[in-house]
């Protein structure tokens, strides 16, 4: 029987795969498969891969099923910017108006500077998290309570000196798009972004799922434990989405080409993708990681692994934040949880992959080696 153009580019696409000599799937086998005397490195891993408009997808280990929900931790970060712009692009906001309009609390120590665009782009000056967060994550605390002990949280410089990954920001953005709308973020992200773009699988929090549908974390904490259901359900804006490999990657290949899906104007999810941070110490789109972006939130520890993933982060100008093959318009962003996702327009290449070991564990193994393979299809 005669081949489908289809069936025979998703054949040449897992031909393309199989010919490296450590080949994509036989990292992802081999991370999720414990050995005779050593125990599995990663314990549930899904990819999905899209070269030139083909798709690659498949579930390792514990994961069972390439639909299967994982928390994408900082990747929710992209997603949350995305619903700043669909606001803008009703005239609620603008990037230039000063925080302090929607939040009088928010004033005090340069905080009357901090714009919009300053908290989409981490270049308001706020610290990464609160000094006090594990505490306050122990005890089960609200998002109410961290937004009140951010407004009184000294800033680290003022606003727009320098790029400063900021889980906090997004925290103050949060509370900013509620009181915009009079809406809970939660419904918020479902009626402006998942929904228009067919990500029904994604929710920030548990969107009514039960928590054993959602793969558990590798946590090597001792006392806040990521996989309880306050965490789950927290609806943290810095990193609580739940959603699946396939969802994301809808949510890449809408910034690859808006004309496709009405959600933003064009030129408004081109400019989420265009470096707000030009003569910073890194460059940064509205929620987006950039290609040369370094950040060091990730805390990646010296390796010699042969794919020199940590040197890249030690030095930006050493090669670019993806695939060591991406081209510079290759945008995305990483999750603490052992997740990333990025697209490179001008090669037509994307890819997620989301696992559930932490990423400064898992980026020199896992992460990083999978992203440079893809990068050269």
């Amino acid at each position: 029987m005669a081949l489908t153009r289809r069936q025979f580019t998703r054949g040449l696409l897992a031909a393309l795969l199989s010919e490296f000599p450590e080949s994509i799937s036989e990292i992802l086998e081999r991370a999720t498969t414990p050995g005779w005397f050593t125990p599995r490195e990663i314990n549930a891993a899904v990819l999905d891969i899209c070269y030139k408009g083909n798709h690659f997808t498949k579930a390792y280990g514990d994961a069972g099923s390439p639909d299967r929900a994982f928390v994408i931790a900082s990747i929710t970060k992209p997603i949350i910017a995305t619903a700043a712009m669909v606001l803008k692009d009703g005239s609620k906001l603008a990037l230039g108006d000063r925080a302090v309009k929607y939040v009088p609390e928010f004033q005090g120590d340069w905080r009357n500077e901090v714009t919009l665009e300053n908290l989409l782009t981490h270049t308001a000056g706020l610290p990464d998290t609160l000094p006090h967060m594990h505490e306050l994550l122990a005890r089960q605390a609200s998002l109410e309570e961290m937004f009140a002990a951010t407004c009184k949280v000294p800033l680290l410089f003022k606003p727009r000196a320098a790029v400063s990954y900021s889980n906090l920001g997004v925290l103050v953005l949060k509370e900013i798009l509620e009181r915009v709308t009079g809406s809970p973020l939660k419904a918020l992200l479902k009626g402006e972004v998942f929904d228009p773009l067919g990500m029904s699988a994604s929710s920030l929090g548990l969107g009514g799922r039960p928590i054993t549908s959602t793969v558990p974390i590798q946590s090597e904490q001792s006392g806040a434990n990521p996989n309880t259901a306050y965490h789950r359900d927290l609806g943290a804006p810095w990193g609580g989405v739940c959603s699946t490999a396939q969802d994301l990657m809808r949510f890449l290949r809408y910034f690859v080409d808006p004309s496709k899906t009405k959600l933003l104007r064009i030129e408004t999810a081109r400019e989420m993708l265009r470096d707000h941070c030009e003569g910073l110490n890194q460059p940064w789109g509205i929620g987006w990681m950039l290609a040369k972006s370094h950040d060091c939130y990730f805390n990646v520890r010296p390796s010699c692994h042969r794919y020199g993933w940590s040197a890249l982060f030690s030095n930006p100008e050493q090669g670019p934040a993806f695939g060591l093959k991406c081209s510079a318009r290759t945008f995305g962003h990483y999750g603490v949880s052992g997740t990333i996702a990025w697209a490179d327009p001008q090669n037509d290449v994307a890819m997620v992959l989301l696992t559930t070991k932490p990423v400064r564990y898992s980026r020199d193994g896992v992460l990083g080696p999978v992203s440079d393979l893809v990068s050269q299809l």
